[in-house]
């Protein structure tokens, strides 16, 4: 016969099987006070219905079935995809102190060397400076009092690149936006496509790796172990060679005497405005990541407008009907035109709505439990704001290129992000709240510049097929993108014929009058 204490000695490891068990089943089920979500799986939740590709469509195909916010489990981990303007507004935007951190990722925090990357730091004081440094240089004062001659001459060039080799349009846009970064960043600028200047940004992938945020038992493995970890501290390491260096060249300028107006030169000299002293590794980080997020954004957002345009040249007419009116073929257009050619600012925005340059966003994370229409957001879940999904959602058709629809949006993407008004929000492709993006101002203004000069002065059409003689179909589907981090359109042909030798005269009197300006950034 069994004692009781022999009893519990049986019992006892049978009940600590059983509740091992039950946790284990647990692991990875959506808590019903969450949004809704696809049907979990033990342990793993959602995690095997994530796509290895395409993951902002599987979103969108989701938030068509589950609605405007819903939720994903990975392993112990929380996604919460906001896919509503009101959500957007009364979380994100409303409630940014505590929305605007990001989330703990281990391997893209070795990679990015470590919280120092602008873009991708935790919300700490450092991050704050960093941010306050950003938002003085490129604000719109700054811009169209500083920065302006340097856009407007660079422009000049790509227009008469345009001219002499525009077959290469790809690599003439690309020198475009790097020249105007590294100009204000480092103070040199990029004359070809070839220049360092133009190629100092490394490509960045932190690779597969173990999920160890989202199945915590992971980090029992030591990361000598882990040749994910081996390739993140390499990544860092490359990139920290590269902005060493750009120091490096901006010093030798510097030395020789020859000080510019960038923000390189302020913080080394000790003239910009700082909460506190920056290490050169920091310095160097805020340079580098600036540099990096106003070069290849941009000009991926430009080649995708003109690849839609090509396709469709009923718009390039709209846009020229007024740009004719008034520029005529006696000047380019200039920014003081905005207010007088509406319609290249809705052509901007389309190309932002209908192919988003980063198409799942940064991602944001909530830092203490929330609450959102009866619906829990639990403390640490990463926040998803998807501009794929967000801006396919907003319209009508939203799989077609129509910049008609932005007829009653007359003003600049930051009017309306910071307005109260969230239903009439244009787009999503800056993101929300405290993170949203810092250079909104600089990209609107090159954008606006660049297509404006381009529709004015060139036909954009499709290439012509030497062996058929008929135009070359254009593909503006998901299969013509690259994915990753940044879409970005795959290499594609068109023509950009002038319009007039008229127009042909005034560019090429344009650009004589700029070199002049774009040396002195030699």
């Amino acid at each position: 016969m069994y004692t009781t204490a022999s009893l519990a000695l049986i019992l006892l490891p049978v009940l600590g099987v059983i509740s091992v068990a039950i946790n284990i089943l647990r692991y990875g089920r959506r808590d019903k006070r969450l949004p809704p979500g696809p049907r979990t799986v033990p342990i793993f939740g959602n995690a095997l219905q994530i796509p290895g590709s395409r993951f902002p469509q599987k979103l969108k195909e989701w938030a068509d079935e589950y609605g405007g916010i819903y939720s994903l489990k990975v392993g112990a981990s929380t996604m919460i995809i906001l896919n509503d303007r009101r959500a957007v507004h009364q979380l994100v935007d409303k409630k940014s102190a505590m929305y605007g951190d990001r989330p703990f990722d281990r391997q893209w925090e070795i990679a990015l060397g470590e919280d120092i990357n602008f873009s991708a730091m935790h919300a700490t004081p450092t991050w704050r400076s960093f941010r306050k440094i950003a938002a003085q240089m490129l604000s719109p004062k700054s811009i169209d009092d500083k920065i302006a001659p340097g856009q407007e001459a660079e422009i000049c060039k790509l227009t008469f690149d345009l001219l002499e080799t525009p077959e290469r349009f790809f690599e003439h846009i690309k020198r475009v936006t790097a020249s105007t970064a590294s100009t204000i960043i480092y103070g040199h600028r990029a004359k070809s496509c070839e220049d360092y200047w133009c190629s100092i940004n490394p490509t960045l992938k932190a690779g597969s790796y173990l999920p160890v945020e989202h199945f915590p038992i992971l980090k029992l493995i030591p990361e000598r172990f882990l040749e994910s970890r081996k390739r993140a501290r390499n990544a860092f390491s490359d990139t920290r060679n590269e902005w060493n260096e750009a120091r490096r060249r901006v010093e030798t300028r510097r030395t020789n005497g020859d000080l510019r107006n960038s923000l390189a030169d302020q913080l080394f000299s000790g003239n910009a405005k700082t909460d506190f002293p920056l290490s050169k590794l920091q310095q160097d980080s805020l340079l580098g990541t600036l540099y990096g997020a106003g070069s290849d954004t941009t000009s991926n957002s430009m080649l995708s407008s003109i690849l839609h345009l090509a396709k469709y040249p009923e718009f390039q007419a709209k846009a020229r009907t007024e740009l004719d009116r008034v520029c005529g073929t006696e000047r380019m257009p200039q920014w003081s035109d905005f207010a007088d050619c509406p319609y290249i600012n809705c052509i901007v925005k389309e190309g932002q709505r209908i192919r988003s340059v980063a198409p799942l966003g940064l991602a944001h994370r909530v830092n203490c439990d929330d609450w959102f229409d009866g619906m829990l957001i639990p403390k640490d879940a990463t926040i998803f704001i998807p501009p794929y999904v967000l801006n396919r959602t907003l319209y009508e058709n939203s799989e077609e290129y129509n910049p008609d629809r932005y007829l009653n949006h007359p003003r600049l993407a930051m009017d309306y992000a910071g307005s109260p008004d969230y239903m009439n929000r244009d787009h999503y492709s800056y993101g929300a709240g405290k993170r949203i993006c810092v250079g909104i101002h600089l990209a609107e203004r090159t954008q606006w510049r660049v297509l404006a000069r381009l529709l004015w002065a060139f036909k954009i059409e499709p290439a012509i097929d030497d062996e058929t003689g008929f135009p070359v179909p254009l593909d503006t589907s998901d299969d013509a993108y690259g994915e990753g981090l940044l879409s970005h359109p795959l290499p594609y042909k068109v023509r950009f014929t002038p319009r007039s030798e008229k127009h042909v005269q005034i560019i090429r009197e344009e650009y004589k009058n700029a070199e002049e300006y774009l040396s002195k950034w030699d």
